[in-house]
């Protein structure tokens, strides 16, 4: 029989093995596992040979999706045992530690290989990452013994938010702790620190020290806000994150000034693969440098595998090499597969094939050196419009300058600042104190000259809801239309495409209104909308460098191209009102409701007023007067009705203002659904409110691990006696409940909006410990 099947397509087959890990709700039992491998087993030894073909296909198909999920939950069982433990470690540092000595900073994270718990050897290393602040700074290579609680990473799980857990599952950075007791047992650090050292005597001369640290070594856990901002606003973020760009770049230097040195080498000495090999091992090198973070990691094995072909002389096709790096990458690492840095790697290469194999520049223009700004505008504006796709999916906008910002950008990054940071690590090497120091002063001011003119152009950033995503895919669309030029023939096919493309647009939502209850850790944020404006109940709160409002509230707001029109503050304590101001500054026209003068209320919230919004009601049964800072006892209680339902929105309400509320209005506070007051406190929820209330659900707000071990074992245990159903933001993430005019239905990010294998097992875990 003739064989159909090829290495590329085998390697292709194991890939498309791999994408289960993507989309799969829970990972197949033990039992599972066992009767698909038996099942191909048997499969093999039945089907005929006549059907060969078929079946090695199908055989390396099954393989890859049980190797992919067996090293999957490989993984997760070599974590689950140190979960929420206080342990005695010995550990080795990993991170390189770029902290300026001898200078008190902030506490920070740096990355430890267990290799000892409790007196046990283990048999492999465990990276955590620990949370250090204490006054001395871990050097990388030193051991160091360890008293550590740690704990598992825990996300705020949300409709346009960042998906931390998926984050922590693809790069290895399950387990975190904090220290409780520390001793260094031996302070020898290793040839990388010490390059780190040696080099940040110049670095910590600078203003730009952040991003010089991040094009160095790789290390973006210092950039400044204000930069990072920037950056992500104008398109250019991914300049300063170590990828196949910078390996490449260094091997292209290094290789060049090989090439260089032959020429004063004897003859007898040279052969062809030196400048290779030795461009290789700098690239190598630098990959060690900066730690093997997965964009570098995958960047040295695809040059790798590259260089090795080109030696085997195998003619293949770029499509080829692509198909087969990938295919080797996922071999090595299954759990690639759920990193963005992975899919905008091997999405940016396949993009930049399609854009030069399907619509290439003439000729003429490929060859002449004063054709290169129309070649790199070609390039750019090719990858902007193909890259959309992924683009909105990862970050849910464009910059709209990022043509320009990355046409400026590009060339001073690859032939200025990393070749001057580069010559500059080279010179810090060896010791040449003049040279090193103009070389980072070149660096500084190409990157104070980029920020000049990145903060010209700061102005272009255009956030996309989740209905223009198909829309995404016009890019592809259009270039294919020109190079097939079906336009001619098929007009009617491209409409129909065009039309499918548009109809998230004009589609019909399937409820009335509905009311979502964010995840946003210890903190309170309640959305209710009609698709297209929406009321807030709290904003969350608000931390050091960032908010709940920046992470979580704008982000799903965004995503549901929602207007706020009303804003309802409870009470004014940190993690009910912490994203007040950001709010307001991005919604100026929105009204606000609370309980505190010192607030600009537009409406007061005393007991007995009432807003009508849409078709809903808004009835305020507490406080009974306003107060200057409103606090648990002074919660805005509003009661929220479209006639058929009702919904109690409590904050913090305690037992005292409870039986208030039970006294004043009796059956009327009888709700279908109820915002357990407090968190869940043991000063809450008593037996005579929650008999009065009798919701057919409740929900409640909390952070997996807080100091305060909310929700109380006392109220569960209330909850479970007085048959009352609930939901808990820690375990469920966000919380969604839809409104018909009948019937409600409802739905938990973890397990109906997106249920994913990883979302399952944190949802698992305990609240807390």
């Amino acid at each position: 029989m003739r064989q159909f099947y090829s290495f590329d397509l085998l390697a292709l087959i194991f890939s498309l093995g791999c994408l289960p890990l993507m989309w799969l709700s829970a990972l197949p039992s033990d039992k599972q596992w066992y009767i698909t491998a038996g099942m191909l087993v048997i499969i093999v030894l039945i089907v005929p040979l006549k059907y060969r073909n078929y079946l090695i296909v199908i055989a390396v198909f099954t393989l890859s999706y049980l190797w992919s999920t067996a090293y999957s939950k490989q993984y997760l069982a070599n974590i689950v045992p140190y979960i929420d433990k206080t342990v005695l470690v010995k550990a080795k540092v990993m991170s390189v530690n770029t902290h300026e000595q001898f200078i008190p900073s902030s506490p920070y994270y740096i990355k430890f290989a267990i290799f000892e718990i409790d007196n046990h050897s283990l048999d492999s290393q465990i990276p955590i990452s620990v949370y250090w602040d204490k006054s001395d700074n871990p050097m990388a290579g030193q051991i160091w013994q360890l008293m550590l609680k740690t704990k598992v990473v825990h996300s705020y799980l949300n409709q346009g938010g960042f998906d931390s857990q998926r984050y922590a599952i693809a790069n290895r950075s399950l387990l975190t702790a904090k220290v409780v007791k520390a001793n260094l047992l031996n302070d020898k650090f290793n040839f990388k620190q010490a390059v780190v050292n040696h080099t940040l005597q110049y670095i910590n001369l600078f203003f730009y020290r952040d991003i010089l640290l991040a094009l160095a070594f790789g290390d973006r856990s210092q950039l400044k806000e204000d930069n990072r901002q920037i950056m992500l606003q104008t398109g250019v973020a991914h300049l300063m994150a170590i990828s196949g760009m910078h390996i490449l770049l260094v091997f292209m230097i290094s290789s060049s000034l090989a090439k260089i040195m032959l020429f004063i080498v004897p003859q007898r000495f040279i052969y062809y693969g030196i400048p290779i090999g030795l461009g290789w091992l700098c690239a190598f090198f630098y990959a060690w440098l900066t730690g093997f973070n997965p964009p570098a990691l995958r960047a040295i094995l695809a040059l790798s595998v590259w260089i090795y072909l080109r030696f085997r002389n195998y003619q293949i096709s770029s499509w080829q090499k692509i198909n087969r790096i990938i295919a080797i990458l996922l071999l090595f690492d299954p759990l690639m597969i759920l990193s963005e840095s992975f899919w905008l790697s091997c999405y940016a290469v396949v993009s930049l094939l399609f854009l030069f194999e399907w619509l290439p520049l003439p000729k003429y223009m490929r060859q002449r050196k004063r054709w290169y700004p129309v070649r790199l505008l070609h390039l750019q504006f090719g990858l902007i419009l193909l890259l959309l796709p992924l683009q909105l999916l990862v970050f849910h906008g464009i910059s709209l300058v990022s043509l320009f910002t990355n046409l400026l950008a590009i060339p001073m990054i690859s032939a200025l600042t990393f070749p001057a940071i580069l010559f500059a690590l080279l010179f810090s090497l060896l010791n040449c104190f003049d040279m090193a120091l103009g070389c980072w002063f070149v660096a500084e001011q190409s990157l104070e000259w980029l920020f000049y003119c990145l903060n010209q152009f700061n102005f272009g950033w255009l956030n996309i809801p989740n209905d223009g995503y198909l829309l995404s895919a016009i890019g592809w669309l259009v270039i294919v239309v020109l190079r097939t030029e079906c336009w001619r023939r098929f007009f009617g096919t491209l409409l129909v495409i065009l039309i499918i493309l548009i109809t998230p647009f004009y589609k019909q939502q399937d409820y009335l209104w509905r009311l979502d209850i964010l995840d946003v850790g210890h903190g309170l944020a309640v959305v209710m909308h009609n698709g297209k404006s929406a009321i807030l109940y709290d904003t969350g709160a608000k931390w050091e460098k960032s908010s709940a409002a920046q992470r979580v509230i704008i982000p799903f707001l965004q995503w549901h191209n929602l207007e706020v029109q009303g804003i309802i503050i409870g009470h004014q304590h940190n993690d009910h009102i912490g994203g007040l101001a950001e709010l307001q500054q991005l919604y100026p026209k929105a009204w606000l409701l609370s309980s505190s003068t010192n607030l600009n209320n537009t409406y007061h919230c005393i007991a007995g007023n009432s807003i009508t919004w849409n078709n809903l009601t808004l009835q305020v049964l507490w406080p009974d007067k306003l107060v200057d800072y409103a606090q648990n006892q002074d919660s805005c209680v509003i009661q929220v009705s479209d006639g058929n339902f009702k919904i109690l929105l409590t904050g913090d309400l305690e037992r005292h203002q409870e039986y208030q509320l039970i006294s004043k209005y009796q059956q009327k506070l009888a709700s279908t659904f109820l915002q357990i007051p407090h968190h869940g406190s043991a000063t809450s929820s008593s037996y005579a409110f929650l008999n009065s209330v009798a919701p057919d659900f409740s929900f409640a707000s909390t952070s997996r691990y807080n100091p305060w071990k909310l929700p109380s074992h006392k109220v569960i245990a209330r909850y479970h006696e007085l048959h009352l159903p609930y939901h808990v933001t820690a375990k469920s993430g966000q919380i969604s409940l839809f409104f018909n005019k009948q019937f409600w239905s409802l739905k938990t990010m973890r397990t109906q909006i997106n249920p994913r294998w990883y979302h399952d097992w944190f949802g698992s875990l305990p609240i807390y410990e």
